[in-house]
């Protein structure tokens, strides 16, 4: 017997690909031509649709860029609540952190972060809110990782969190561009542990105390 689908259900289950497809096609025209490239007709013609059919699903270009950046969000968002390890030091989970969004850069060719770009060089205000919501998500989460690191005694006290996370941020951002815009010619990871490394070692108690000692050994010398 067959089962009864209530047509309303079809509709939106319908309409939810058909906005897959359209996001999909406006990224697929992101990584090769920019942002300012994207237009509704161009999407349309991705998509094998027509451009009134894209405006049954979005009002405007930015609302079909809004859309995207909730995808980042939540890409961004759950690599880090994925990789977050049980009973394991904020060091590692940082570390589990930076791997995983490392893996997903380069499984979407930096997508993420080229949105992130593309969307400040459009100069949308409200886009611009979206985006500023994200990244204080982002920011606020790894900041908690690392407040909790310095309760434990694996950060150091001198350390602030919220400019730490901005670094750890701006690492992963950077690493991610650089890799794009060299035409994803290395491996990710072996140019990314080096940066790893050296955040690491700032941000770490012993490292910071050996820095102060050194500092303070110097100032004696020199007064002596």
């Amino acid at each position: 017997m067959r089962e009864n689908v209530p047509r309303t259900s079809k509709k939106r289950e319908s309409s939810i690909v058909r906005q897959e497809q359209i996001i999909d096609a406006a990224q697929k025209l992101i990584l090769r031509n920019g942002s300012e490239h994207v237009t509704i007709r161009r999407i349309a013609k991705e998509v094998g649709i027509s451009e009134g059919a894209i405006y049954r699903h979005f009002k405007s270009k930015s609302d079909i860029f809004c859309l995207l950046l909730d995808n980042v969000g939540e890409t961004l968002l759950g690599d880090i609540e994925s990789s977050i390890i049980p009973n394991g030091t904020a060091i590692e989970s940082l570390s589990n952190i930076m791997s995983t969004q490392l893996a997903a850069i380069s499984k979407r060719h930096g997508m993420s972060f080229q949105i992130i770009a593309e969307v400040i060089s459009l100069g949308d205000k409200k886009l611009n809110r979206q985006l500023a919501d994200i990244m204080n998500k982002y920011l606020v989460r790894i900041k908690n990782l690392l407040a909790q690191g310095v309760e434990s005694g694996v950060i150091s006290e001198g350390i602030d969190p919220a400019a730490a996370a901005l670094l750890f941020f701006g690492m992963v951002e950077s690493i991610s561009n650089y890799w794009t815009l060299n035409n994803y010619k290395f491996e990710l990871e072996e140019k990314a542990r080096p940066m790893w490394d050296i955040f690491q070692k700032a941000v770490t108690k012993n490292a910071v105390e050996s820095s102060a000692n050194i500092v303070v050994e110097a100032e004696a010398e020199i007064r002596s």
